[in-house]
């Protein structure tokens, strides 16, 4: 009885577990070797099987037919949007006063958006110093490129994409400019009447310094005879940053040369420049006019 028992409970905890199985689907023959038993529960797992197969397939239309009402929601919902987008955007045009059939002006503002991607391109080819010297034709361009979004067929909706291309190339070019900036570069300026050099060199734009007029002046040694006198019109170098070279002058010294503000800014470092141009000075007391000496920098 105890044994029975064993045997009844393994059966109801298996039972289950066979009816759930997944289905191995016999042939006529296999069918034929089973047991009765065996048939009992073959079959009980074929119907228990076709039940799940059903309920999934009742599931799958359910979800299906609810997809496809959603999907014609959608189209519905896309309808009314593109209805909407039609009358904002002729709305657009009418405002900007634009035809759209015009096209003979719809492809000048193709050629328009081709040529000032070109000359950003022509931009970016060039050297970093090529593009620091070519700076002013880049604020030139900007002018120009801001002229042009002005126009009524630049704010064409089919063109958004290409004007904030356009925009977002030439924003990144202008803000890389500064990085391109030499160590050392020239700027001009033209004098004004009753102009001179510390006046020139107190202006903000300048140095904002009018002791830095020497700077101006030993940049200039070879158009100015007297620094408190010049010539209006006359075109000045103005100097920016701290020279790598320096071109010897009548009377200077490496001392004079060291305590040059755009040089060292102090007479202490002369020996930093008789070193640098030991090739060039065999006694640090003897320098000649128009020797070049190298600056070195840290």
């Amino acid at each position: 009885m105890k044994k029975f028992s064993i045997i009844a409970l393994i059966v109801l905890i298996t039972l289950p577990i066979i009816l759930t199985a997944k289905v191995n689907y016999l042939n006529e023959e296999e069918y034929k070797d089973l047991s009765k038993a065996e048939r009992g529960i073959y079959w009980e797992n074929l119907t228990q099987s076709r039940t799940e197969y059903m309920n999934r397939k009742a599931d799958a239309i359910a979800r299906q037919e609810a997809g496809n009402r959603r999907l014609e929601e959608l189209r519905g919902e896309l309808n009314k949007v593109d209805e909407e987008h039609g009358m904002v955007y002729n709305d657009i045009l009418n405002y900007l006063k634009v035809d759209q059939n015009d096209s003979a002006e719809w492809g000048i503002v193709e050629k328009k958006i081709d040529y000032f991607n070109k000359q950003i391109n022509g931009f970016n080819s060039l050297s970093d110093g090529e593009l620091w010297q070519g700076k002013k034709d880049i604020f030139t361009f900007r002018s120009e490129w801001n002229d042009y979004r002005d126009e009524n067929y630049s704010k064409i909706p089919d063109f958004m994409d290409d004007v904030m291309l356009i925009e977002n190339r030439l924003t990144r070019l202008e803000n890389d400019l500064e990085s391109k900036k030499p160590a050392y570069t020239e700027d001009t300026y033209t004098v004004v009447k009753g102009e001179y050099l510390s006046k020139i060199a107190g202006y903000k734009f300048i140095y904002d310094d009018p002791s830095l007029w020497g700077i101006i002046y030993r940049a200039n040694r070879d158009q100015i005879k007297d620094p408190n006198i010049l010539d209006p019109n006359l075109v000045l170098k103005i100097p920016r940053g701290k020279p790598n070279v320096w071109k010897v002058y009548k009377g200077e010294c490496l001392w004079n040369i060291a305590q040059y503000p755009e040089v060292y800014g102090t007479g202490t470092k002369w020996p930093m420049l008789f070193r640098a141009n030991e090739d060039k000075i065999s006694d640090p007391d003897m320098i000649y006019p128009n020797q070049v000496l190298e600056i070195p920098r840290d």
